[in-house]
């Protein structure tokens, strides 16, 4: 049987996994809709801007989501610019890759939660 851990530590690695793993998944399906076509997604520029636009509206308005803004700001960009035929591979490729490790850090954080949970009993 492990140590107690506190509250407060539990509580952050429920939200960090549930935020990672929701966050990873989101970012792995507008990687998606950025390549619905195999050229130009037009789609994929008007979900991308329109996220960034988002994004950047939360970030500016209130200074506890900011980095929730940021973050939104940055995968809605990223999809735009996974929609251009040039270099959309490049940035769909980044985008592969950080929703498949925040899927994994997601996972890992859910995981030391249980953990932690069970040691409590």
């Amino acid at each position: 049987m492990g140590e107690i851990v506190p509250r407060d530590q539990l509580v952050n690695q429920a939200m960090r996994g549930i935020g990672g793993v929701g966050g990873g998944g989101v970012l792995l399906i507008l990687n998606k809709v950025a390549h619905i076509s195999a050229g130009f997604s037009l789609a994929g520029l008007i979900v991308g801007g329109g996220l960034a636009l988002i994004g950047l509206r939360m970030a500016t308005r209130d200074p506890k989501e900011r980095g929730a803004g940021l973050f939104t700001a940055g995968a809605g960009a990223l999809t735009a610019v996974a929609s251009l035929p040039i270099v959309g591979g490049l940035a769909g490729g980044l985008m592969w890759i950080s929703g498949v490790g925040l899927v994994v850090a997601g996972g890992i954080s859910l995981y030391r939660f249980y953990k932690g949970l069970r040691a409590r009993r």
